[in-house]
């Protein structure tokens, strides 16, 4: 008898932490939405949520795709892209590269091919760079960073860096936003790039970047090689825009995610690298692009439409995972999105509907020069199957 107590209470304890995160029986998930699941959901300790539930996308049903990286035609992207006589063009390791002008003005474009061409395997495929140069290299990586997603920890602990000190969407002194986003879309559409969406935009004003090139200067004080004597003008100006590529209107990650079974995949065993569409674009039009990881949905296999589990359902994985976990004081999810994942599935990729939760877990850094400490946030991305409901990710 006194076995059978035991036992009972083995389970009964299983089912107490299976059941944190949630006031809702499981079976009722299904019917909430993520608004109405977060005023009944009882959240682990040490955890908050601090995204708008409102705001966040569902989708009844969605297929999954088999697709390879796309292939740009090199001849057709040069005739799209540089605007000044080619005086260059040779196969490099990463692909077919061109390059046109002088020392005054010049073009740098390569359109990916994974070294296919210069007898190595990169594994660098999927898209295109172009760098347009004007009286010398652009500067504007010292005052932004030029990345999507949550902030580095170089982002962080440089105020230099901060994108969130850019105004989005606002107008600059040389083409309203909604007209430079417009050539940006009807370009890139030239060059063969599939259907994207907006991410992000920041418009780099010239106050702003003066601002940051000033907290540059101090931030690099005693570095030797820091760029100094750099005036800035309106001339300066441009839009950053990140853009994401949509597959049946839902976009593609476009940030590193580590997948739980892992791969030899990728720069890092099991970290899959994410789809990147990056621009500038100022008074000069398009003097950086950088593309990699876009995959070819017309030549993709798809299977059946299938439905997808909502966003309060995928929730309830994390929050049940979490309610285990010893959580530092600060933890938060940051963001809820529906987003397309890949994972390798010979030699191609197999595209997967998931919901997508971005976490933010307090750090503290130690700078092993000075020995002073600054706290940080520790961003990673949880990520669940949106058709079986299956956590796909390896990070908790």
């Amino acid at each position: 008898m006194r076995k059978m107590c035991f036992i009972l209470l083995v389970i009964l304890s299983v089912m107490s932490v299976s059941a944190c995160g949630e006031k809702t029986p499981s079976g009722q998930i299904q019917s909430l939405d993520l608004s109405a699941f977060l005023e009944t959901a009882e959240l682990p300790e040490n955890l908050s949520i601090s995204f708008d539930p409102s705001e966040v996308r569902a989708v009844s049903s969605a297929r999954i795709y088999k697709a390879n990286l796309l292939t740009f035609d090199p001849d057709a992207a040069a005739k799209e892209m540089l605007r000044m006589d080619v005086v260059d063009t040779q196969p490099t390791a990463l692909g077919i590269s061109f390059q046109t002008g002088d020392k005054f003005a010049a073009e740098y474009l390569t359109v990916f091919d994974g070294g296919k061409q210069f007898g190595v395997d990169s594994g660098v495929n999927g898209g295109l760079s172009y760098s347009m140069y004007i009286n010398g290299p652009d500067h504007k990586s010292l005052v932004i960073a030029n990345e999507a997603g949550p902030p580095s920890l170089n982002e962080q602990l440089s105020k230099s860096k901060w994108r969130n000190d850019y105004k989005s969407y606002a107008d600059l002194s040389f083409m309203p936003y909604a007209d430079a986003l417009a050539a940006v879309e009807e370009k890139l559409a030239a060059v063969g790039f599939p259907q994207i969406g907006m991410a992000e935009a920041y418009s780099m004003d010239v106050e702003t970047m003066r601002e940051h090139y000033a907290l540059y200067l101090e931030e690099n004080r005693n570095v030797e090689d820091r760029v100094e004597d750099l005036s800035w003008s309106q001339d300066d100006e441009g839009y950053l825009f990140h853009f994401r590529q949509l597959i049946d209107d839902i976009p593609v990650i476009n940030v590193s995610w580590q997948w739980g079974k892992g791969s030899d995949n990728g720069p890092a065993s099991n970290f899959m690298d994410p789809t990147t569409i990056t621009v500038i674009f100022t008074r000069d039009g398009i003097t950086q692009l950088y593309a990699s990881n876009l995959y070819d949905l017309a030549a993709a296999e798809s299977g059946e439409e299938q439905p997808l589990i909502g966003a309060a359902q995928a929730l309830h994985v994390l929050l049940v995972e979490y309610g285990e976990l010893l959580l530092e004081k600060g933890t938060r999810v940051v963001s809820a999105e529906l987003c397309y994942v890949s994972i390798p599935a010979g030699g191609a990729s197999e595209l997967i509907p998931a919901w997508v939760f971005a976490t933010a877990k307090p750090g503290l850094f130690r700078d092993p020069v000075s020995g002073a400490e600054f706290s940080y946030d520790n961003y990673s991305q949880y990520v669940v199957n949106a058709i079986t409901g299956e956590k796909m990710s390896g990070i908790r």
